[in-house]
């Protein structure tokens, strides 16, 4: 997918050298915020294509796990997937509203 152009195109280009002379300064550049010294590679993109795909895109966890070939839907859930904030927020309200405390704060 990604040629090396010093081996004109015969070989990959190196993933570290893929990591650091493409892939961060284009992260950086779209509004990533990575500290220098952050670890950032091709494994982080795993975990966000992971996390936006079953918080933002609504696939099912199991076609996730399908795609990032984990063996155990678990693994998908538990270490490539977080809970998104805004979903939290509209199951809480969702739940005060059924129970007739709309607009209140519980903490």
């Amino acid at each position: 997918m990604f040629p090396s152009l010093l081996a004109e195109g015969k070989v990959p280009i190196n993933a570290c050298s893929f990591v650091k002379d493409h892939l961060r300064a284009a992260a950086k550049a779209s509004g990533v915020q990575i500290a220098d010294g952050q670890r950032f590679g091709l494994h982080s993109l795993r975990h966000s294509i992971s996390n936006w795909l079953v918080n933002k895109g609504k696939v099912e966890p199991k076609t996730v796990q399908a795609l990032l070939r984990h063996s155990q839907i678990q693994v998908t859930l538990d270490l490539y997937t977080q809970g998104d904030g805004h979903e939290t927020r509209a199951a809480q309200g969702a739940y005060l509203a059924a129970v007739g405390l709309e607009g209140r704060m519980i903490q």
